[in-house]
This record gives C-alpha cells, structure tokens and sequence, in this order.
C-alpha cells in the first residue's frame, strides 16, 4: 500500500510588510536540561505497615520499564517511587569502601555517570545486565520498607513485561524473586493492557508507544489479540538518538557536548505528537505566532571576557617591557664579554706557548704538543689564527662595525711552490693542508662568478621581458599564452604515457617490452671459460638504455616538477 499525500508542504508565505517591521518580542530562552539528579527520596515504610491487615491481597505493583521503573502499592492510586534502571558501583579510594548509586542517584556527579550501567539492552525492553536488575530490586524493596522474615518479600509481586517477552529473561527474573528474595507468588502482565482494563476498555486498539518500540494490539471482548498485535521499533529511545543526529548534523562545530539525556529532556519539554502534521507544517513559518514556535535552548558557557586597559596601563605595560628588553640585553652583553675575555686568555695562553717551543727541542715539543691536544705546530698556529679572527669579530660586532667578507687575494698558499724534498713530515702535512684550502677557495670563487653570471642573466631577462610587455604587450601575452598551452600539453602527453604504459596491450607497453626483449638478445647467449669480459657500462651511452626502458615515475621526477613550476 503506497500513502501518497498532494498537500504542498511549504507553500509561498504571503506577509504584510508592516508585520515583518513591528517590534517583536524577544526569544523565550530554556536552559539546557541538567543530568536528572532528584535529591534524597526517603523509605516509606508506611505502606507496607498497611499491607499486614491483609497481606495476602496486598501485591507490590512494579512497572519494570525501559525507561524507568515505578513501583507502589497494589492499594495506591499512585506509584510511590519513579527512578531509571540504572546502577552506578565503584571504589572510593579515599574511604576504600565499595560504593553503589541506583536510579536517579547515580547522576550525582561525573564519577557516578562514568560508571553508571543499564539494566536493559540498548534500544530493546529485555534484561540484559540482571546485576543491575537485582541492584535495581534491592534499592525499590529498600525504599519500600519490606521487611520480611529472613529478610525476604512476604508479599505477592505483579510485575509488567514487554509483549511477546522471551523465555530467558522471564526463567532469570523468577529465579531472582523466588531464591534470592523468597517471594510467594508473582503475575507477570503488559502494561497497556492492565491500562486498558483500569479505564474499563472492551472493545478498541491499543497505541502503545514506549521507550523503545510502539505496539499496537487488538482488543475484542475485554480479550487481547496478541497474534495480531504489531510492533514498530520506534520510541523514546529513538526519538533521542534522531534528534541527537539532527543537532549534530546542523551543529557539528558546537562547542558543548550534547549527549542523549539533554535529548530526551528536550523532546519531553519541547516536542509533541501533532494530529494534522500536514497542516501545522504547511503554516509553520507564518509570521502569526511565530514567536511562541521557536524556542532557544541556551547551553551553559563561560563569557571571556576581555578587560580593557587605560591608557596609563598600557604605558606602565610598555614600559616593563622595555625595561625587561634592556635588562636581557645588559645579560646577552655581560655574557659576550665573558666569553671575549676567556677567548682572549686562551690566545695569550697559546703565543706564549708558541714562544716557549721555539727553545725546545722536537721531542719535548711533540710531548707538550700531545699535552695539549694539538697535533702539530701548524695545527697551534692555526688555533692561534682562529682565535685572533674570533676576537676580531666579536669586538667589531659589540663596535657595531660591519664586518666585510675575508679578502681572498690575503690568503696565501707559501708551502706550495716549495718542493716536497726540503719539507719535513709537518711541512709536508702543512703543504696538504694549503693545497686543499686552495682548492676550496677556487671552488668557492667558482660557485660565486657562476651564481653572480646566474643572478645578472636573470636580471635581464626579466628586463627584457618586462620592456616587452610595457611596449608590446599583445604579443607578449600571445607568447606567454602559447607557453603555456605547450606546458599543459606536455603535461597530458606524460600523464597519457604513464597511463599506457600500466596497459600491456598499449602502444607504449608494446614498445618497452620489444626494447628489453633486443637488449636481451643482443649479448651471448652462454658465457663461456676465457670468453670475453662483460663490458656493459664501458661506455656513457650503455646507461642512456635505463631511461629508455624506464617508467615515467621513476626516471623523470625532477623533469616533471619542473615543468609543474614551469607552469
């Protein structure tokens, strides 16, 4: 059966100007519902005082629900204590005792509601955790008063269960009342219909919409037709976990976190069941009382709030800052001349060492020298030459002297016009030294004159180009254009080679494999003793054979990034 409705939802709103401009009053903003802590509920022991004259008539009525769990008197009109199944058990490790919170007092604090365990299946109305359940019957038998002999329930139970309950969890539930608690009988029924019955109902079709599902049954004759009753799994529980996901998917950069207890507040206080859902969705955005329909959930939060400074702050402010600079900078400079003077102590140090070999002799010198953790005497001389640069800089940089770059026409190399037969072993190590220096220092002139050439070909290509496109700029956009096209072509004619070549039967594939196919068949076939050597890579042209056969990723990366800066 296909329900299909013409009605337009949202039809175009017509408005007077003037109702739209009127002042409007302002929004009703409702907190956010809390976690539903109740407070202290104390025993009422009164009742079961009331059910001695007639005990055997007196039932204790649980309405074991999903949700939540009533109980009461069979006598009373009402139930005496309403609470979630809910248990919340854990250590204190302060007072090392076992601590347990059931209902509405496991919500106490955050520590209880990390802890807090459900007596139901999610989603479902059958048991599934029975300590919960069996904590959940101590904590109501304990508020009620019940004070039996050996400490069971002397009195009857009437207890609901969802409709078509399994066998499992009603065998569980009277094995709990019967040897846990003693009780002498117990009736299971369904809510709805001992509801039905108390409003004298005969004929008719129950609605029953629950926490977790809506079941709809029959009644003929004061008799349910449980055969053809209907269950539909929708309730409160899903209702929350829609909205939930509704919040979330309009909300999803909300500061707070929405949880589903604030849900289920939320469609307890602020939604309803609508009889002509068509109709109210259809004039739900008219300006006629619109203000009564929109309502805003405030959540809480903590304003920052920025204090504004006088102006006689922000100089004080300014001024510990300056002050805080100069005194860091008096610390930077006191440290630098520390390390001038001990930098000047090690070079007075290593002369007057320097001096004091020259009366030595050479094996008295090697041994002051290995004292000193120096190799030789070049190695001191160039101690003492670092040191001198060093000191140099230091105290033309506290000068506020500009330092220029070290002339290379000052640096000499003496050690390598002279031959190596009239140099001793430190000569000859000197000679070695100077001449890799030398070669540095050419490279590095080298590396300069090439970045300078580099840097001025630069310069004037960008003159030029900027000259032509200050005096022909058509062509210079036609050219700068047509560049690019190239580039975007290259591009694709790359990316469509790398694609064939992932394809055996592509031109490009084909082509690869017949290549590597006459590389193979162009050396011997069987290597024979004395034969002639391999000779592969002899030659600059053997490795070109490598970018031939070779993928695109592989052996062209840095040609494909250049063409991406190209572009």
């Amino acid at each position: 059966m296909t329900i299909t409705s013409r009605q337009t939802i949202l039809p175009a709103r017509a408005f007077n100007s003037a109702d739209k401009n009127a002042t409007k009053p302002p929004p009703k903003v409702f907190p956010v519902p809390e976690p539903p802590f109740k407070g202290y509920h104390p025993p009422q022991p009164d009742g079961y005082q009331q059910s001695k004259a007639s005990p055997s008539s007196s039932a204790i009525v649980i309405d074991n629900g999903a949700h939540t769990v009533k109980v009461g008197w069979s006598f009373d009109k009402n139930p005496r204590f309403i609470f979630p199944p809910v248990m919340s058990r854990y250590r204190d490790r302060k007072l090392n005792k076992a601590c347990q919170f059931v209902g509405y007092d496991a919500y106490v604090d955050a520590t209880t509601r990390g802890q807090m365990r459900y007596a139901f299946d999610p989603g479902t109305s059958i048991v599934g955790n029975w300590d919960v359940m069996e904590g959940v019957l101590d904590y109501l038998f304990l508020k009620l008063g019940v004070d039996g002999e050996n400490g069971g329930v002397d009195r009857p139970i009437v207890m609901t269960e969802p409709i078509a309950n399994l066998t499992y969890p009603r065998r569980m539930m009277n094995e709990i009342l019967f040897e846990c608690y003693s009780v002498p009988s117990v009736a299971y029924g369904i809510d709805c219909l001992f509801s039905y019955r108390y409003n004298r109902g005969k004929d008719g079709l129950i609605i029953s919409s629950s926490h977790t599902s809506t079941h709809v049954v029959p009644v003929l004759n004061s008799k349910a037709l449980l055969s053809n009753s209907s269950r539909l799994n929708w309730g409160g529980y899903q209702s929350s976990d829609y909205l939930l996901k509704l919040m979330k998917l309009k909300y999803p950069t909300f500061p707070a976190r929405m949880n589903e207890n604030q849900m289920e507040g939320l469609i307890h206080k602020h939604c309803y069941v609508s009889t002509e859902y068509d109709q109210e969705v259809s004039h739900y955005l008219d300006w006629d009382g619109l203000e009564d329909r929109d309502h805003v959930i405030q959540y809480p939060y903590t304003e920052h709030v920025v204090p504004e400074k006088s102006e006689e702050e922000l100089a004080r402010i300014a001024e510990r800052k300056k002050e805080s600079g100069r005194r860091l900078q008096e610390q930077a400079a006191k440290m630098r001349l520390e390390k001038l003077m001990k930098k000047e102590q090690e070079l007075e140090y290593y002369k007057d060492l320097q001096r004091g070999l020259a009366q030595e002799s050479k094996r008295e010198v090697k041994r002051i020298l290995e004292a000193e953790d120096l190799k030789d005497e070049a190695h001191l001389e160039r101690t003492i030459r670092d040191l001198e640069r060093s000191i140099k800089r230091a105290r033309n940089k506290d000068l506020g002297i500009e330092e220029n770059e070290e002339n290379p026409e000052e640096m000499s190399f003496p050690l390598l016009d002279v031959p190596d037969e009239e140099l001793d072993e430190a000569g000859l190590k000197e000679k070695r030294h100077q001449r890799l220096m030398k070669s540095n220092l050419e490279a590095r002139q080298r590396a300069k004159a090439e970045k300078e050439r580099e840097k001025a070909r630069k310069e004037e290509e960008e003159r030029l180009d900027n000259e032509r496109r200050e005096n022909d700029f058509e062509n210079w956009l036609a050219e700068r254009r047509a560049a690019r096209q190239a580039l975007i072509q290259k591009i694709k004619e790359r990316e469509r080679l790398k694609a064939d070549l992932g394809n055996r039967k592509s031109l490009a594939s084909q082509m690869r494999m017949k290549t590597l196919a006459n590389l193979a068949s162009d050396g011997p076939k069987k290597r024979r003793r004395g034969g002639d050597d391999d000779t592969f890579g002899a030659n600059d042209e053997d490795w070109g054979v490598y970018r031939t056969v070779a993928t695109g990723d592989q052996s062209d990366e840095e040609e494909e990034e250049d063409l991406t800066n190209a572009l």
